[in-house]
């Protein structure tokens, strides 16, 4: 192997690393945290070939959690859901003024693909506290300024009363009344425009109520949040993140009812079941664990993510069930996702 090729692969594991470090340090402290994805930055491909082909590829690849998407053809997918590209320089110029978001060659994040619900709101990138909680965070990425979280919200449901008078006793029952997914290809590329590491993250949620729980003060709600991730380029993938939050903008105070799993765990690749209480009944469900799974739970109600750690050239997957309380005729919750994957160009 030539010493130029070496020295390429050599500063490509440290950009991906973190070796995004910031020419102009006070110039970079003043930054945004927040990047709203909008026709300047990104563009809408749905309809163009590209966009055609990484509809077809999101409904395979969330087969195993919305298999009634899978199912629907590409024109069919394109009435609910919309493929994005976005411009991550202009992205990074606002998250880093200053801060060379390149390596020593000039190897750079080229561009995400998002495919999104079309009533998604808000989707934007922000820099998650989670970064900071991870043992191996590094500070000189400055809060992963080169390489934001993605966020969003979903859209409205239809608000109907979850909770009403019956004529005679009716035994409860859960409903899931909302479910989509959401996906992003991440992209870099070297000086000469051509792709040295796509990494994929894609994650489902779904939304559910229990019906008739007999209290007179609550209502009962949860949202399971499943998130799979892989590479096509590069080396390893080391992490897959989704994490969900109350969207204090618009929807109603929640308090703690329940949360799976309950803490970080270890070993070999194996079916892992998680289940809540919600109200006087349970939702489940469950996902192929591997390696290490991290979990955070927040201060904040309702406040959870959770992410998958390693180093494999495979699909690794992560999964959390976030349940809770809301006062009767106070509305329905509304959630904020957020995910992330990383991957490196490094040895095992």
């Amino acid at each position: 192997m030539g010493r130029r090729k070496i020295a390429a692969i050599a500063s490509v594991a440290a950009m991906l690393f973190g070796g995004l470090l910031a020419s102009n340090p006070a110039e970079a402290a003043t930054a945004v945290s927040s990047v709203t994805v909008t026709s300047v930055n990104s563009g809408d491909i749905t309809a163009s070939v590209e966009g055609k082909s990484e509809l077809a590829e999101f409904g395979e690849a969330v087969r195993d959690e919305a298999p009634e998407l899978a199912a629907r053809s590409v024109s069919d997918l394109a009435v609910d859901y919309r493929v994005l590209k976005v411009d991550m320089k202009q992205v990074r110029a606002q998250f880093a003024p200053g801060v060379a978001c390149v390596d020593g060659d000039g190897n750079s994040r080229a561009e995400d693909v998002i495919v999104a619900p079309r009533n998604a709101e808000n989707i934007r990138y922000e820099l998650s506290g989670d970064a900071q909680r991870d043992p191996n965070y590094d500070p000189a990425k400055q809060g992963n300024r080169c390489d934001p979280d993605l966020f969003w919200d979903e859209g409205a449901s239809p608000e109907v009363d979850d909770d009403p008078a019956a004529s005679a006793p009716v035994r409860p029952y859960t409903e899931k009344y909302a479910s989509a997914c959401f996906a992003r290809k991440s992209q870099w590329k070297d000086i000469y425009g051509i792709y040295l590491e796509v990494s994929y993250n894609d994650s489902c949620w779904s939304d559910y109520v229990t019906k008739y729980d007999g209290n007179s003060s609550w209502n009962y709600y949860s949202v399971k949040a499943p998130s799979s991730c892989h590479i096509a380029r590069g080396t390893y993938l080391t992490s897959c993140g989704h994490g969900v939050e109350r969207n204090a903008a618009k929807g109603p105070v929640v308090k703690w009812d329940d949360w799976a799993p309950a803490a970080d765990s270890n070993g070999d690749c194996r079916d892992k079941g998680i289940s809540v209480s919600v109200g006087p009944l349970s939702v489940g469900g469950s996902y192929t664990h591997c390696e290490k799974q991290n979990i955070y739970k927040y201060a904040e109600d309702g406040k959870m993510s959770s992410y998958w750690k390693g180093k494999v050239t495979g699909t690794r997957a992560t999964q959390h069930q976030v349940s809770v309380r809301v006062a009767q005729n106070a509305g329905r919750p509304r959630w904020t996702h957020w995910i992330n994957s990383d991957a490196c160009v490094c040895y095992k």
